[in-house]
């Protein structure tokens, strides 16, 4: 995918909010280590840019899902321990134990597979995902995880016994229900048995409203880091968080229109006389959704609605007025007075904020500021 660097459209990532979101995270849960999550390229944020900002932050860790993120964050320079979230294939397991990456499993098979391709030169980081509930990865009995556990350490000069893992299904719910039924399953599987270092099983959700019942010395966060609460607006106070990214671009034409001409593909708005209409380089290609027809972006701080069908690489926008080609156009961040939240963006798409975040194409260029 080739990064259009000469566009004006663009995602900017915030630092400070980053490092004040951070700062949140550590208050709650007094973690001594933070991981956080830059699945899916940093959930659409930019996988570099988010790596450089949270570890420019404070942060302790990254996890990922793929082997593939790992090492484009240790290619960009990134040292602090990287955990892949996700299971890997285990003839990668001498790759990730080179660059120091942490493999997460689920059966014995794996690591008796993943012992083949190992040199002995470097232990590989191993950690243990428990299923409690969630029903994806991890082990789901207490006597395959006591085999999981011996046969590590059994095997020291091969593997490294570094974490081990659950992952909440339902911890942002209002409903603790089935937050306390995974709890009571981690207990029963894992009570009395050998630990690691790391202990993790605080998501954002369970970091955020359930610090006082579960382990969070290490946090494994991902929502609440980006600046947008767990649940979705219901439980924190405003402004506690702040939002990390921005998108935004600008005109690149402008002109005044007689009445009832059609807008864009199948004339689906039809302007009134003397409507100026502005065009902005940014559509669906980009990762706009169609259904973000009518949604009002900020130009000059004032609303301009998105009027006819938004195109694969540029969207029309009727203006309060003429306004010069080159005037920035907000979709999600501030302009003016004004302000247009991620959520507000998501909820008139009709989609959740992470749908529309990781359908942001890399063609997009993303700049670190403040």
């Amino acid at each position: 995918m080739v990064v259009a660097l000469t566009r004006p459209t663009r995602i900017t990532i915030s630092q400070a909010a980053v490092t004040h979101n951070t700062q949140i995270v550590r208050d709650a849960t007094h973690a001594k280590m933070i991981f956080l999550a830059l699945k899916a390229n940093a959930y659409g944020f930019g996988l570099i840019e988010m790596g450089h900002a949270a570890v420019n932050a404070g942060v302790d860790g990254i996890g990922v899902a793929v082997l593939d993120e790992a090492l484009a964050l240790r290619e960009a320079g990134i040292e602090v321990p990287i955990m892949i979230m996700g299971l890997v294939p285990a003839r990668y397991a001498q790759i990730m134990a080179e660059n120091n990456i942490m493999a997460t499993i689920s059966d014995l098979t794996w690591l008796q597979t993943a012992k083949q391709h190992l040199a002995g030169t470097h232990p590989l980081l191993i950690n243990v995902g428990v299923d409690t509930g969630m029903g994806r990865i991890g082990v789901r009995s207490r006597e395959q995880l006591i085999e999981l556990i011996d046969y590590l350490a059994q095997n020291q000069k091969w593997f490294t016994y570094q974490g081990i893992m659950t992952h909440f299904s339902e911890a942002d719910s209002l409903d603790n229900d089935y937050f306390h039924y995974q709890l009571a399953n981690w207990h029963a599987l894992t009570d009395g048995l050998p630990m690691p270092p790391m202990v993790h099983m605080a998501n954002s959700g369970a970091a955020m409203y359930h610090a006082d019942e579960i382990p969070t010395e290490v946090v494994r966060v991902g929502t609440v880091l980006y600046g947008v609460e767990p649940s979705r607006g219901e439980v924190l106070p405003d402004d506690y968080l702040k939002p990390v990214l921005g998108l935004e671009s600008e005109l690149v034409f402008v002109k005044q229109m007689p009445a009832n001409v059609g807008i864009s593909y199948s004339h689906k708005y039809y302007t009134h006389e003397g409507e100026w209409i502005g065009t902005v380089p940014i559509g669906y290609g980009d990762g706009i959704s169609r259904t973000l027809q009518g949604f009002e972006v900020l130009v000059n701080g004032q609303k301009a609605p998105i009027v006819g069908q938004i195109a694969m690489d540029q969207l029309m926008v009727s203006l309060p007025s003429e306004m010069p080609v080159g005037t920035k156009v907000t979709f999600i961040g501030k302009n003016g007075a004004l302000e247009n939240t991620l959520e507000a963006f998501s909820t008139h798409a009709g989609l959740a904020p992470w749908v529309i975040t990781t359908s942001l194409q890399e063609r997009i260029k993303r700049e670190l500021i403040d």
